[in-house]
């Protein structure tokens, strides 16, 4: 598990210019007073926090060394990262492709993942589709300058009309512009669920019972100066957030979109009122147009109480700080950002939790166990204020989570497709299948390992599912959960354990009994009647948590084949 000293403080990133740019060092500096890392993260680009070492770093410029200086802070200058990140600059702006990153081609440019949204869409109109949620500061002042916002779809649209309780789930990626990996993080997922549709039973069962959304891009003005190799991280609101002199990695203009949301935007502490500062809130709770665009998509109209309605989220929770969101909710949302390998949930402006942290917690951990990454309430890292997650959850009552991803802005390829892609992927994925109940289904049990004896069987041939239900599979490295004995699994074939019309198969314990916090099960699935084709059989478990909590299911195939094709591929069953 990822150890405290390696917790990174993803705090603030910030740019330079296409054009000139003092030159950026990467420093560290001892700290004794836990305050002065309060009052510094409202001014750098993006503080990196070792509690243990009590050691802050941070790539800045001479100013901020200066800043750090009269702090009181003993600053150094680490120059092997240094170098890194110099070389990296130098490397892009040397370049003269105008597609992808150069050394980066593992992430798309914004022309290159647009491109990419619209290729799927194309390819696959009875799972994905489109919309246009607005314009971006530049597009909203000259229509032929930045670009409008877009949100990608992915669900079984022939179906949706019928189920009007399909949870969604709504991510955003690279809202801070330099932070390469969430967009991309976002298009292979979105791409892997459809890729893997009708031939992988996770994705067939998500795309057919959850309804994706993906904002790919939610800052893609300030991405577009970022794909420079500039360190930008605000918009490019150069008129309200206008800033002399020569943008740097500690100063520059444009508005921190992620102090620019409405939910507790003002309030000292957790954002800046200083236009060149890197957390610079905007003039006004929801000034920019992005934050417009999101907002709306998300949460649709909201009156001055905080009561919305129209949005891709439902509004389920009171106007009280205090007021919970009901324990059956149903839907979540992601804002993905890097670097620090984190996992963060409400709130972010005050140490009071929320009244649905016990299990905003729970999950928070089972995502964490799945990425090995730091899990914790937003301001255990620093305060923050008109964030994301804070508005949804605080407007909405929605499961709302950060994912902090990887260990630098701009990260090798080698380590995002090797280490950060497939376990955030698996994370992510965790939660689409507790998407409908993330209140409820992450404090029962996960269902793991799914196989079955015979894949492929003529109708009326019984088939063995085994599976594993664990209820270990927490991230116990910032405090700990307790987990339970499982008291029992069931199987439910062609329709999903939630619905009204399921039929329950009751499993069995292999070792004999339920007993245990991680029992391997198997059920008899019966086929007779069934037509040819694939099934899905999802199988749930349940701890003594409460006398019994249902947790998150999972699904596997059986395919359905007749008589004259049992023998043609050579093999019985497979």
């Amino acid at each position: 598990m990822i150890r405290p000293c390696t917790l990174a403080l993803a705090l603030l990133a910030a740019g330079g210019s296409p054009l000139v740019r003092a030159a950026d060092w990467f420093v560290e500096a001892p700290f004794d007073d836990r305050a002065v890392v309060d009052r510094l993260g409202a001014r750098f680009q993006h503080l990196q926090i070792d509690p243990v070492r009590r050691l802050i770093r941070v790539d800045t410029d001479e100013a901020g060394i200066a800043a750090l200086t009269e702090a009181g802070l003993d600053v150094r200058v680490d120059m092997v990262a240094t170098a890194k990140l110099r070389a990296f600059r130098a490397a892009v702006e040397t370049a003269d492709t105008p597609q992808a990153i150069p050394g980066y081609a593992c992430y798309r440019t914004v022309e290159e993942t647009a491109g990419s949204i619209d290729a799927l869409v194309a390819a696959h109109p009875a799972l994905t589709e489109v919309e246009t949620i607005g314009p971006t500061w530049e597009r909203e002042r000259n229509p032929d300058a930045g670009y409008e916002m877009r949100a990608l779809r992915v669900t079984n649209l022939d179906t949706v009309a019928d189920d009007p309780d399909r949870p969604r789930m709504v991510m955003y990626g690279s809202i801070h512009a330099r932070e390469y990996t969430p967009a991309e993080l976002l298009m292979r997922m979105a791409e892997g669920l459809v890729a893997g549709y009708g031939t992988d039973p996770l994705s067939t069962w998500l795309v057919d019972h959850v309804d994706f959304r993906f904002i790919v891009h939610a800052n893609p003005d300030g991405r577009k100066r970022a794909e420079t190799g500039i360190g930008w991280r605000k918009n490019t609101n150069v008129e309200d957030a206008f800033c002399p002199g020569t943008p740097t990695s500690f100063s520059q203009p444009g508005v921190d979109l992620n102090r620019n949301f409405p939910f507790h935007w003002s309030g000292t502490g957790g954002s800046s009122t200083e236009r060149c500062d890197q957390t610079f809130r905007g003039p006004a709770a929801g000034s920019e147009p992005e934050t417009r665009n999101l907002v709306a998509y998300t949460a649709g109209s909201c009156d001055g109480s905080g009561n919305c309605s129209g949005g891709a989220l439902p509004d389920r929770r009171g106007a009280s700080l205090s007021d919970p969101a009901p324990e059956d909710y149903s839907g979540l949302f992601f804002d993905i950002h890097s670097y620090s390998q984190l996992v963060l949930w409400p709130w972010g402006d005050v140490e009071t939790a929320t009244s649905n942290d016990a299990p905003l917690r729970r999950m928070g951990r089972r995502l964490a166990w799945f990425n090995d990454y730091w899990p914790m309430q937003s301001i255990e890292l620093y305060p923050t204020r008109g964030t994301t997650v804070d508005t949804v959850y605080g407007y909405l009552g929605a499961a709302a989570y950060t994912i902090e991803l990887g260990v630098e802005f701009f990260e090798s390829c080698n380590e995002f497709e090797n280490a950060t892609l497939p376990h955030n992927l698996s994370a992510l994925l965790y939660a689409a299948r507790a998407a409908r109940r993330p209140y409820q289904w992450p404090q029962g049990p996960d269902a793991r390992d799914l196989t079955t004896d015979l894949l492929r069987v003529t109708a009326g041939t019984a088939v063995t599912l085994r599976a594993t239900i664990d209820d270990t599979r927490y991230n116990q490295d910032n405090g700990a959960e307790t987990s339970y004995a499982i008291t029992g699994a069931q199987a439910y074939l062609d329709v999903p354990p939630w619905h009204s019309d399921a039929v329950a198969i009751a499993a069995h314990a292999v070792d004999g009994s339920f007993n245990a916090t991680a029992e391997t099960v198997e059920v008899t699935i019966p086929t007779a009647g069934l037509a040819p084709g694939k099934h899905l059989v999802w199988i749930q478990g349940t701890n003594a948590r409460n006398g019994g909590t249902a947790g998150t299911p999972d699904a596997v195939f059986i395919e359905i084949i007749g008589e004259d094709r049992l023998f043609a591929d050579g093999f019985e069953s497979r």
